[in-house]
């Protein structure tokens, strides 16, 4: 265990028996055949991952956010679905209403998330609006009591098992980025449906799908902040989501490692010529990026700012868990002929946190801009909560 996560060995137990007993059983079999976890996330929330930096008071753990590094990089190294599962619902929906939300919006809708009743999901990206949030077409009509939605959201983690959305229209689309707002809506809401997709290169042992809204109201009261600052709600739950990609990608780093060194003894190998210099560059590309995190998950839990440091965690990470399952794969097809499926899930699942999130040539402007001082953090009206928040 790394042990700048040891204060949260219990969790690192939790996790890893949760692999062998069902999460990592047939996961090669289950990416092949593109068979989603769905299944297998009830133990997830029977131990209280689900809720794990929930306050106590809302039926969570209250842990904090090194523990949610921890959890992560563990799930990452089983598969990348079950990391994008707790993503989507606690970094990106739970963790935005605990951050966001009314008293009345967090006793209502927290302690369903925590105990699984609830399962969550976020609907930003659209067919024409990725990765320039301002430019989404969902549109949100006030009525009577509230608003009307009209649009549809897709490539979303959990369409298809969630049954909460946390939804970003905008109220005029000639504002941009100022119009956005965030609501939060139940399946049961007429007019919602959801679609599978299929044919995905990695994340395939995860549901994706399509979020359609065709006349949905909801009420004013599912407003998550203020009318007109969705944008703002979503960039912070981003940067939560960001951190937890990153974590994940650090998994699948370290499983590529682990597998390459198992490989290699196996093989007889006597850490010596180009496969031991390829597994000293992953054990490097491991350490630093877990060193990056872990500075996140500090200033994360002492209520810093942290979206630079964010942002270069989770692309170096992405990079790493690339580059050490490109050097897995060298070593394998120098020894051995035909696939290996394991090696091949995680390749196909690095590539996949390389890409959203934010790219890497995304992220490697954003960092320049930093560089130059013409990006610069400022904080949110309603900053994220301190670990010292937790319980």
């Amino acid at each position: 265990m790394p042990s700048l996560w040891s204060r949260h060995a219990d969790l690192v137990g939790v996790v890893r028996d949760l692999g062998e007993q069902s999460l990592a059983v047939g996961i090669d079999t289950r990416f092949i055949e593109g068979r989603d976890n769905t299944n297998t996330l009830r133990p997830m929330i029977d131990v209280g991952l689900f809720g794990l930096t929930i306050p106590q008071r809302y039926g969570g753990l209250g842990r904090d956010y090194t523990a949610l590094a921890t959890v992560c990089e563990e799930l990452g190294a089983i598969d990348t679905a079950y990391q994008v599962s707790l993503t989507v619902h606690l970094a990106l929906v739970s963790m935005c209403i605990l951050q966001w939300g009314s008293e009345p919006q967090r006793a209502d809708w927290l302690p369903t998330l925590t105990s699984g009743e609830r399962i969550a999901t976020f609907g930003l990206t659209e067919p024409g609006a990725g990765s320039d949030v301002a430019a989404l077409r969902m549109r949100a009509t006030p009525v009577d009591g509230g608003f009307v939605l009209n649009g549809e959201k897709s490539w979303i983690s959990a369409a298809n098992q969630a049954n909460l959305f946390l939804l970003f229209a905008t109220v005029n689309p000639s504002l941009r980025h100022k119009g956005i707002t965030a609501f939060i809506v139940p399946r049961e809401s007429a007019g919602l449906s959801t679609t599978v997709l299929h044919g995905k290169f990695g994340l395939r042992a995860g549901d994706t799908g399509t979020v359609v809204c065709r006349d949905v109201f909801v009420p004013s009261d599912a407003v998550l902040g203020e009318v007109g600052e969705g944008f703002a709600v979503a960039l912070s739950a981003l940067g939560n989501g960001l951190f937890t990609v990153g974590c994940g990608a650090l998994g699948i780093a370290r499983a590529s490692r682990e597998w390459t060194a198992e490989f290699l003894r196996f093989a007889g190998a006597k850490g010596q010529g180009w496969e031991a210099q390829v597994l000293a560059e992953m054990v490097a590309r491991e350490e630093s990026v877990r060193l990056l995190l872990a500075r996140v998950a500090a200033l994360k839990d002492a209520g810093k700012l942290n979206s630079q440091e964010t942002g270069i965690a989770k692309w170096r990470a992405a990079d790493a868990a690339y580059a050490n399952v490109e050097g897995a794969l060298r070593i394998w097809e120098t020894r051995e002929t035909g696939e290996n499926l394991t090696l091949s899930r995680y390749l196909a699942n690095a590539k996949g946190a390389v890409i959203y999130g934010g790219t890497a040539e995304i992220h490697q402007t954003m960092q320049g801009a930093y560089a130059l001082g013409d990006r610069v953090e400022r904080p949110f009206r309603i900053p994220s909560p301190a670990a010292t928040k937790f319980p």
